[in-house]
């Protein structure tokens, strides 16, 4: 693959590594290699072990001492513990956003277009890419620095859940745009309850089909 100079080379090792797991061409306690990584990418080995740094603080791998990196596991407890914890986290955050009587929605509303595009198109990989459009189009409207941060961080490994409930046969895309819709009309409405209503149930049912896929 070929890399463009102006973006963080590690970075962008990141990414190509993330996008891997988060679809599941990294299997889940596959180990990956540095040298193989390196050479295949034709990257130093260096290079190779800050992006996998950077992946460890995106909570998609683990180093482990004397055996290097290792794809995060995901069993049906750590998929409950991790829904637990990014749907409080989403519930603060949009309902904060709700909350904010000055702020302009002009670019939720374009992410909002662009999930409504991949539905249209039935293309996942635009649709996730969509729907982190839209978190992240938020963040710069809500004042609270260590929300964001840690919500920013845990977003691949919600990327990654995201991707094994759309796995499921019962998974429909429409459901995401109906909730994405309903979730932008309850923030500019500053219906604080009702986005907490919305988030809780859309998260629930994640975490059920990421959970039922995960069983076959």
């Amino acid at each position: 693959m070929g890399f463009e100079p102006a973006v963080s080379l590690t970075e962008q090792i990141a990414d190509h590594l993330g996008q891997q797991i988060i679809t599941g061409r990294l299997e889940p306690q596959e180990r990956i290699q540095e040298l193989k990584v390196a050479g295949d990418l034709g990257v130093s080995r260096g290079s190779v072990r800050e992006a996998l740094l950077i992946l460890e603080s995106r909570h998609l791998i683990e180093i482990i001492p004397r055996r290097g990196a290792v794809v995060n596991s995901l069993e049906a407890g750590e998929i409950a513990n991790f829904c637990e914890l990014y749907t409080d986290l989403q519930t603060s955050f949009f309902s904060k956003l709700a909350l904010e009587q000055n702020a302009h929605h002009t670019e939720l509303r374009q992410a909002l277009a662009a999930i409504g595009g991949a539905v249209e198109e039935k293309n996942l990989e635009a649709l996730l890419h969509a729907c982190q459009a839209f978190m992240d189009s938020g963040f710069p409207l809500v004042n609270n620095f260590y929300l964001v941060s840690v919500l920013r961080g845990l977003i691949p490994a919600g990327l990654r859940l995201a991707h094994m409930a759309a796995c499921h046969p019962d998974y429909d895309m429409r459901d995401t745009l109906r909730y994405h819709q309903a979730l932008l009309d309850a923030i500019e409405c500053h219906d604080e309850a009702r986005v907490r209503e919305l988030v809780h149930a859309y998260s629930r049912r994640q975490g059920k089909l990421a959970t039922r896929s995960l069983s076959g």
